[in-house]
């Protein structure tokens, strides 16, 4: 096998190829949440949304779809750019996504039963 038979590799930040991926796995390649585990016990406590709408983990999504997430007090809405199911590092994980909510935006959903 000669080395131009060999595919390229894929970009850690990004994987070209991919239509959707599940929202728990995105949110853990994105480093929303330190475990994958983590990202669905928040989902599943309605911690987070798309379009303003709980949702599971195992909700496809695709670049473009906007989420709104809770992380502690503070909420956070992105729009998701590129795909990946796997987890980079910070300065590649953010190019998965862009920040909506500029600093003095963000704050607690409005029917929070909390």
């Amino acid at each position: 096998m000669t080395l131009a038979a060999l595919p390229a590799p894929l970009p850690s930040r990004a994987e070209p190829g991919l239509e959707s991926v599940r929202l728990d796995k995105f949110l853990w390649a994105a480093r929303f949440f330190k475990t994958r585990a983590l990202s669905q016990q928040m989902i599943e406590g309605r911690k987070v949304r798309i379009d303003g709408q709980p949702v599971k983990p195992a909700r496809a999504i695709r670049p473009g779809t906007v989420i709104e997430l809770r992380q502690g007090s503070t909420r956070r809405r992105i729009e998701v750019l590129a795909l990946s199911e796997k987890r980079g590092s910070a300065p590649e994980a953010q190019l998965l996504y862009r920040d909506l909510d500029p600093p003095a935006k963000v704050g607690l959903f409005e029917d929070d039963d909390e």
